[in-house]
């Protein structure tokens, strides 16, 4: 009996990467520097669609989250790939009458 590796069966790349590390809240690592290493847009969740997800470097491991927050999305939108990876510290901001609140980096 063959194995699978001996089918000869390519793997799918559709251009997304994939981050094989652990999943963290954008809570455990807010108001922390990270590193950030790169980002994926356009991914859907069982949270919505159009949602980012972001590999960063905290505490010497590598881990993501995931993010809907326009302004993460704008700014990581703005990066040019080349100057991936950078610090930056995730900060809570809230707007509107104070009750909403989203997610920046600085």
């Amino acid at each position: 009996m063959k194995k699978f590796s001996e089918l000869g069966i390519k793997p799918l790349d559709d251009g997304k990467a994939i981050f094989d590390v652990q999943v963290v809240s954008i809570s455990d690592i807010l108001n922390c520097e990270v590193e950030v290493i790169d980002f994926q847009a356009g991914i859907k969740t069982q949270h919505g669609d159009n949602r980012y997800i972001v590999k960063v470097r905290f505490d010497g491991k590598e881990c993501k989250f995931f993010t809907d927050s326009k302004y993460i999305k704008h700014d990581l939108d703005q990066i040019n790939k080349d100057d991936f990876p950078f610090k930056a510290t995730i900060k809570q901001i809230r707007y509107g009458n104070g009750n909403q609140k989203s997610f920046q980096f600085t």
